[in-house]
């Protein structure tokens, strides 16, 4: 299993899907390996769900992952990680691992953007099998310079930009 974490989430609107994006985090003090990235592509309520667990938003009621969760800890467990376990593209499925307060794990079925939006609520951490991330994954070879490269163009471009450009 790789750990991942959330490097993005894409919105969208219509029949048009959201993507969530993650990254592969990298190895200690091994810094020229590209890192891998996997994206998801999800419904807009599902992305704006996993988006409103990284912020942190709580709204005046709780909504089924908050809900999920409370009974979770209600019942005496907690939830250890997730794990993005097989794909047959375009689908992916996954797996939330729960444990109970006698240390047993249990697996239960889950679609990856619900088991993602519990687990930024609760800071679990978030794991791919290495065969879904060969299968359907993608190499980044952009490093951090290229990062703070792009970085210094738009804000160059953000400077010079006039009404006349529009």
């Amino acid at each position: 299993m790789i750990r991942v974490d959330i490097e993005t989430i894409i919105m969208a609107a219509g029949p048009v899907p959201s993507v969530i994006v993650l990254r592969e985090r990298g190895a200690e003090g091994s810094s020229d390996a590209p890192l891998r990235a996997l994206s998801i592509q999800t419904g807009s309520y599902e992305a704006a769900a996993v988006s409103r667990g990284i912020e942190g938003s709580e709204g005046a009621r709780p909504i089924t992952h908050d809900l999920m969760l409370d009974v979770i800890k209600k019942l005496g467990g907690k939830l250890e990680r997730i794990e993005i376990n097989r794909v047959d593209v375009p689908v992916f499925y996954a797996s939330v691992v729960l444990e109970n307060n006698g240390g047993e794990e249990r697996h239960v079925d889950a679609r990856p953007s619900d088991a993602l939006a519990l687990a930024v609520r609760t800071n679990a951490p978030i794991f791919v099998e290495d065969d879904v991330m060969n299968r359907a994954g993608s190499i980044s070879y952009r490093t951090e310079d290229d990062k703070e490269k792009e970085l210094e163009r738009f804000d160059e471009f953000a400077r010079s930009v006039t009404p006349d450009d529009f």
